[in-house]
């Protein structure tokens, strides 16, 4: 009992570390729904993945998102990366709503990329 009691422990130990990682990496951007004349029309509105202020006023060095696409609630296989710097710190995915139906986004893998010419540092 003792033995599985340790084994916890040290397992534990060794995975909160990654699960804090993660929630921080979330942190660092967003969905975002605004009005668009032409989203408007179709019922829906603009899905736009943003860089948080927290994000941008911490660290300078860009962002990279994989985010995968939902339409009509059946997963696609668009599995897209952007990149989002402080220079640019949105970028439109599309609408909410199509023609055929709705959409929706989920962020998948978020991390920092190191700044061009710095050296690397492994987070």
């Amino acid at each position: 009992m003792r033995v599985r009691f340790s084994l916890f422990l040290v397992l534990l130990s060794v995975i909160h570390p990654h699960c804090h990682a993660h929630e921080s990496q979330q942190a660092l951007v967003r969905l975002v729904e605004t009005d668009d004349s032409l989203c408007l029309a179709h019922g829906g509105k603009m899905v736009s993945l943003q860089l948080t202020e927290a994000a941008m006023s911490v660290d300078q060095s860009p962002v990279e998102v994989w985010i995968d696409r939902w339409f009509m609630q059946v997963q696609t296989a668009d599995h897209t990366r952007h990149v989002l710097t402080p220079e640019v710190p949105e970028t439109e995915l599309g609408c909410s709503h199509s023609i055929a139906g709705p959409q929706h986004w989920t962020l998948g893998t978020i991390k920092r990329l190191p700044v061009a010419g710095a050296p690397y540092r492994k987070d």
